[in-house]
């Protein structure tokens, strides 16, 4: 007998079919979004996403506009992505289809230089779309792994309320940065200057443009983006947040063996909890970890609490009582001091 999910999940997937066809038959073309992926020397990791747009319309995901309008697209499934490492009609390096939801999430082994690259997407008249890589460099030493809600980005989540309205009205100019984090980021990366950066969220893909362009303009670093989808997956009506973040940690310590991590993220959601699991089964590749403290406003309205939550408060005590370096304070600039305090940045 189905689940419950599983049911939801084939009924997504016949809606999505009869959407694709009606779009389809209006006219409506295949259009890829690439987003800011890593590798390494040897492989790269592209992660993209196609949709059907009408022929006129601009790149989803170019312009800025309001949130609400990054949740009107049509994801296109199954359909045929090609990758290169020159704009033009070079040979291809992977041929690959998307999943369900549209998603492209593949490795490919081509050698590429350390630092920001670029490889080339196309599907159907769509082409050349730029997909930037981050080469970890093999003599880094350490990486940086981000929450981004009330961590870097003012957004109350995951109060329903709130987060719609940070996500669905409010203009990306007025989004603002969580006040600090763009010095704490800064001295980071001036003291780690081959270190990667990993901004690890359970939002949503829909919204990735927009968070690199926010980043771009707030002065802070680029980084790979480790996002999530909405929705459900066939085992479960909506995706784990904390497994998400879990999971991908995990991957990361996996795939890049030679680094050692500093972690950051705040005390209103599951970042302690996440981040002491992880540090506790990685002995040693945990160099710190920055725990910015919500204000008693910010923690009322995340979890309807004046304060962390008690599974938090645990987690926040078993860091301290570990050999983790353990930072915790109410913004950026006081993160940084306590971290350079540790001998952690300069």
């Amino acid at each position: 007998m189905p689940t419950f999910a599983a049911l939801a999940a084939r009924t997504e997937d016949r809606v999505t079919s009869v959407v694709v066809r009606l779009l389809s038959r209006r006219g409506y073309t295949p259009r890829v979004v690439a987003y800011p992926s890593y590798g390494t020397v040897d492989r790269s990791r592209v992660r993209a996403r196609v949709l059907l747009t009408a022929p006129d319309a601009p790149t989803p995901g170019s312009v800025a506009r309001r949130g609400w309008r990054n949740l009107l697209s049509a994801e296109l499934p199954d359909a045929e992505v090609r990758v290169r490492a020159q704009p033009g009609d070079g040979p291809d390096l992977l041929v690959a289809r998307t999943d369900r939801g549209g998603y492209l999430d593949a490795w490919l082994d081509v050698p590429l230089e350390p630092g920001w690259q670029t490889l080339y997407l196309s599907v159907g008249e769509d082409r050349d779309v730029p997909a930037p890589v981050q080469v970890v460099d093999p003599a880094a030493t350490h990486g940086i792994v981000s929450d981004i809600d009330d961590t870097v980005l003012v957004t109350m989540v995951p109060r329903p309320h709130l987060a719609a309205w940070n996500f669905l009205v409010r203009s990306e100019a007025r989004r603002k940065p969580v006040p600090g984090m763009p010095e704490l980021y800064g001295r980071l990366t001036a003291t780690h200057p081959d270190a990667p950066v990993f901004y690890l969220s359970t939002g949503a893909w829909n919204t990735a443009s927009a968070l690199s362009r926010f980043l771009h303009r707030v002065g802070l670093p680029q980084g790979s983006l480790l996002l999530t989808d909405l929705g459900p997956t066939g085992a479960a009506l909506m995706r784990s947040g904390r497994e998400h973040k879990a999971a991908t940690l995990r991957r990361l310590a996996e795939e890049l063996p030679g680094l050692r991590w500093i972690l950051v993220g705040d005390d209103g959601q599951h970042d302690p909890q996440v981040y002491e699991t992880f540090a506790a089964e990685n002995p040693g590749r945990v160099a710190a970890i920055a725990v910015r403290e919500l204000s008693v406003t910010e923690q009322v309205a995340q979890n309807g609490l004046p304060g962390p939550t008690p599974a938090t408060r645990r987690a926040v005590d078993e860091l301290e009582r570990s050999s983790v370096v353990t930072v915790h304070a109410a913004d950026g600039r006081d993160l940084a001091d306590r971290l350079a305090e540790a001998g952690v940045i300069a």
